[in-house]
């Protein structure tokens, strides 16, 4: 039995660790006071060349809403991971 808690404990400890998933940054902007980069995740297909919001981006394209600080420390191109 206590063999059986034991594997218990370690399935749900694997089970509940979070993978960090990381993005090149494509753009950046500042809206009323809120920071924002936007990025292609590496599961979207490269298939449209419109703009988005006249920013030269993919309407493929996702965005992030980040902190000032985060915002400040990188540059497009930079890779930022969450």
């Amino acid at each position: 039995m206590k063999r059986y808690i034991f594997l218990l404990i370690i399935f749900f400890h694997f089970s509940c660790s979070k993978e960090e998933e990381c993005v090149i940054i494509r753009n950046k902007s500042e809206i009323k006071g809120e920071y924002y980069f936007y990025f292609r995740p590496n599961y979207f297909p490269n298939s449209q060349s419109n703009t988005l919001g006249g920013v030269g981006l993919s309407p493929d394209f996702a965005s992030g809403k980040v902190s000032q600080e985060i915002y400040n420390q990188y540059e497009i191109g930079d890779e930022y991971c969450f």
